[in-house]
Formats: C-alpha cells, structure tokens, sequence
C-alpha cells in the first residue's frame, strides 16, 4: 500500500482517538495552559490583560491557578503575572473563533469556557500535531525514499513526547510551538533545495514561531547556511535578512510593551531572575530519569548515529539538523529546572524533532534490512506509549528522578482512559 494512503488511515484513526478522548468532556485546560489561554480569552472577552477573571475560574480545579489567587501573587506593579509568550493564543484563535459560532448556535454560553471553546483548544493541538507529521514526512521525501521518510517520520511522532502533548496535554504550547517550527522547517528545506520561497509568508512563520516560544528564535541559527550563500548578492542578502531580522523585532516589541504593562518594566525575565543559570548540565538532560532525552526517547539515539551519515549526504543538511539540537541543548541544560517540572519526556526538545528526523533519516537509509527498520520503529513506538500509559497513570513519577528498576511497567498498559 503507497505510504500516502498509510498516512490518510493513520489520520482517521488519530482522529477516532481524539474523539474518544474528548467529545465525552474535552480535556481541561490547566497548567501552563491556562496563561497561554487568558493571553486569547482576556482580550477578546473583557478586551484588557487583567488575568483575575481566567484564573477564577480554572482555580477550581487548576493547582496553579488557586495558588496564584489564595497567595495573592502580583507583580511588582500589582498585577496578575502571565510568564509566557502570547503567541500560542494566535494560533489558537482560528478555531477559538468557530467555537463561538458554534456556542452560538448551539446556545451555549459565549463565555469562553464553555464546550466548543475547549475543545478547540484540544482540536487545534491535534491539528498541529497532525499537520507536523505531514510536513516532515513531504519534506524528507524531498531528500530520501518515500519508505525512509514515511518510517522516520512515523517514528519521530509515535516514539517522543510529540504524541503525548498531542492527546493527553493539548492545552500545552508544545503542538503549536512544534506547528510553527515545522513550518520553518519546510521553509529551510526550501532553501536547500533552491526553491522558490515566498519571504513575507516566511517572515509571518517566523514571529509566529518566535511568539509562541521565545526559545523558538534559537532555530534562526539553522538560516545562517542561506543568509552567507547570498552575501555575493546584497539585494536579497538584505530581503533574507529582514525576512528573520523584521518578525522578529516585531515580536519583541510587542513583549516589551505586555512586559511593562503587567510587571512595569519592558526588559526582564518574568519566569524569575534564577530562571536561567551559567551552569551547564548537558550531560543530565540527556541522560537522566528526570526527563533525559536519550533515555525517555531511544529513537534520538538513532539520530545521533545518524549524524554522521548526514554529514556524508549533505554538510548544509547536517548543520541545520545538528546546530538546532545544540542551541537547544545548551539552553535547555542551563535552565533552573532541568526536567521541565510535571512533565513527559524531554518536552523542551520537541521542536528539535523535525530537525532530528533528517539524521534519522540518513541512519536508516544506510540500514538495508527494511524488516528491520520496522521492527525497531514499531519496539520503540509500542515503548513509548507503555511508558506514556504508566506515566499518566502514576507508575512512573511526574516530575524528578526514579529508579528505573523498580517501575512495573506493564501494570496499566491496557487503560486507555
């Protein structure tokens, strides 16, 4: 059966499992998802950035949210924080916009809590991880056989914390940060390939990647490749240099300026001032219980053999991919709270993934056994959703280390739910 018609069954079964899980009550939005979500309901709803009315109502059931109202936590200016980039409201608003057509006809509240709105939140992060999957598979077909990229691109979804955020935590930013930089990526590709490239639609993907993640702006190290082969060229040395230089400018103004409403000054680090530290744990990010990459997604290690194959095929596909693995590797090792917190697997790698399924790519086509290839993918997804399973069900510890030899890991694996 063609790999294009694998991919259409695939969706319909993912959007069967969507369904299960939510039509019966859409998974909440809660966490971390909550501020991203006060960014969209705020403006559109009480048109300011006074974050009360949001929290009062998640508090109900959000551990975060109570926190931040029986503490009476403010700013230094007296207003309620919001530590995180408003980008992912935008990229939300599509389908936030239906859900109030619908509650509409429905007659349901047009509050902005009700059904529809949340389960747009659910549907928009399905989407997006979706829509990922698509991109980096068109995208490795441009460089590999169709088999190669269809197993690569299966494997980086099914086997990493990309599935879970998609399903289990949607009202996370992880779906839509990941939308965006696959975008970038199908955009970096293009340059590789010597495509025609539409800039101003570049440049929009690019302050919404930026807007959605402030970490995501990292990534731009990956243009460098195509910004130096025009530098014989000043016209469109300076059109590729605004294309990254314009967005990304526009979105740090408009931080600035949220910044100096909700705390009163425009430059700082709202996570705190401990937030980012000058030590350096590389090695633990990688390889700890607390959420190393390597050891909650073994398919990474695929990618990092295959770094070297990569590096035969093409040194600007093998800069592109390594150099958006390290500069997320050094800041994400120099962060205060190295796992992520509550979280499954290494979530602040997942945006790398598109650039990791290049190397992983370049492994497998180099593996002339396609039983093989097979049988490793399907081993290393199957593990991925044993450990999701006892994760969700607390076998395994939401957040720090545990001892990997005393988790019975196949006590739940059949709950779904």
């Amino acid at each position: 059966m063609p790999y294009n018609k694998i991919l259409i069954i695939l969706s319909l079964i993912l959007f069967l499992l969507f369904l299960a899980i939510n039509i019966p009550s859409p998974l909440k939005i809660e966490g971390d998802g909550v501020f991203y979500y006060s960014w969209l309901r705020s403006a559109l709803f009480d048109h300011d950035f006074n974050f009360y009315n949001e929290l009062n109502y998640f508090s109900t059931y959000d551990v975060g949210s109570k926190w931040i109202l029986d503490t009476g936590f403010k700013t230094y200016i007296g207003k309620i924080p919001n530590a995180y980039a408003y980008g992912t409201g935008l990229a939300w608003l599509p389908l936030f916009a239906l859900a109030n057509l619908l509650s509409l006809i429905f007659n349901l509240p047009k509050d902005g809590y009700s059904f529809f709105y949340v389960l747009s939140v659910n549907l928009s992060s399905w989407l997006f991880g979706l829509a990922s999957l698509v991109i980096v598979y068109i995208n490795l077909k441009k460089i590999f056989s169709a088999r190669i990229s269809f197993w690569s691109s299966l494997g980086i979804y099914l086997a990493t914390p990309w599935f879970y955020y998609q399903f289990f935590e949607p009202s996370m930013s992880h779906l839509a940060s990941l939308f965006m930089v696959c975008l970038f990526f199908n955009f970096i590709i293009k340059f590789h390939q010597k495509e025609k490239v539409n800039l101003w639609l570049f440049s929009s993907v690019v302050f919404l990647m930026v807007a959605i993640r402030w970490q995501n702006m990292l990534f731009l190290v990956t243009f460098l490749p195509f910004l130096l082969s025009s530098r014989h060229d000043f016209k469109l040395l300076m059109k590729r240099s605004l294309s990254v230089i314009g967005p990304t400018l526009v979105f740090w103004l408009t931080q600035f300026v949220l910044w100096k409403h909700l705390y009163g000054h425009y430059i700082l680090t709202p996570q705190g001032r401990g937030f980012m530290r000058f030590d350096f744990h590389g090695l633990y990010i990688l390889f700890s219980t607390n959420r190393g990459l390597l050891l909650w997604s073994p398919i990474v290690i695929l990618s990092f053999c295959g770094f070297y194959f990569l590096y035969k095929k093409s040194k600007q596909l093998f800069f592109i991919s390594i150099s958006a693995l390290v500069v997320q590797w050094l800041i994400n090792g120099s962060l205060n709270d190295l796992g992520g917190g509550d979280a499954y697997g290494a979530r602040r790698f997942i945006e790398t993934l598109p650039f990791l399924s290049l190397a992983l790519a370049a492994f497998w086509a180099k593996v002339k056994n396609k039983q093989l290839i097979v049988a490793i993918t399907t081993i290393l997804l199957v593990w991925n959703m044993v450990l999701i399973q006892d994760y969700r069900h607390g076998q395994i510890p939401h957040h720090g280390e545990f001892d990997l030899l005393k988790v019975n890991y196949f006590k739940d694996i059949i709950i779904i739910n």
